[in-house]
């Protein structure tokens, strides 16, 4: 009898502990009631991912042809982005030599506009681009003209040194490669075609190693 009784007691002691609980403020707790915050991560944010403005100088231009080539280029948003570079054949040495490489260059000097598209995600306007660009550009361009032979009058073709003003248009591919710190180095080929001055050389290329910094 006494055991009925102990084992009555325990149960209506532990029937009521769900309601002492709620009254004490107690709460039950479940694998479906826990609830753990996330852990916060803190984002990292470079300084190519801020910047937008970029200044670079064409390594290629200035050690192989002697050319001054430098430009300024901005960041329109994350794929996109503008710019503008200048040529000149101011450091020149060999001019009129064998092995005056300029001669590569019809162009004295020029002013080129470029636009580029940077397809990748998670990159800010950097990795591999596609580019149109617009070109003015004046120089001297070797012409074959015929002149009157002095004694036979008969025509002869001479190659002769004519200057030219004209205007280009065309499309590269390049690739782009910035460091966290904003350092960069560009490279790209663009291929083109001069349209008005008939003594203009008819195609325009635009080899590129740029070497630079985005601030």
């Amino acid at each position: 009898m006494k055991l009925l009784q102990t084992y009555l007691s325990l149960f209506l002691i532990l029937t009521a502990l769900p309601s002492i609980a709620q009254e004490t403020g107690f709460e039950e707790f479940s694998e479906d009631t826990l609830v753990v915050e996330p852990q916060l991560q803190e984002e990292i944010t470079f300084r190519r991912d801020t910047l937008k403005s970029e200044v670079h100088l064409n390594v290629l231009n200035l050690l192989v042809f002697g050319a001054l080539d430098v430009g300024y280029e901005r960041l329109i948003n994350d794929h996109t982005s503008a710019g503008v570079e200048i040529f000149s054949k101011v450091f020149n040495k060999n001019k009129g030599e064998d092995t005056d490489l300029s001669k590569i260059y019809a162009k004295d000097f020029s002013i080129t506009g470029k636009l580029k598209y940077f397809p990748q995600e998670n990159k800010t306007a950097w990795g591999y681009y596609a580019q149109v660009f617009g070109m003015f550009s004046n120089g001297s361009n070797e012409v074959n003209m015929e002149f009157p032979n002095s004694e036979t009058g008969v025509p002869e073709e001479k190659e002769v040194d004519m200057e030219y003003t004209d205007l280009a248009f065309g499309i590269g591919v390049g690739s782009k490669w910035v460091s966290k710190q904003g350092f960069l180095a560009d490279v790209s080929f663009g291929i083109g075609r001069n349209l008005f001055d008939k003594y203009s050389p008819d195609i325009v290329i635009l080899p590129s190693v740029l070497i630079g910094y985005r601030f």
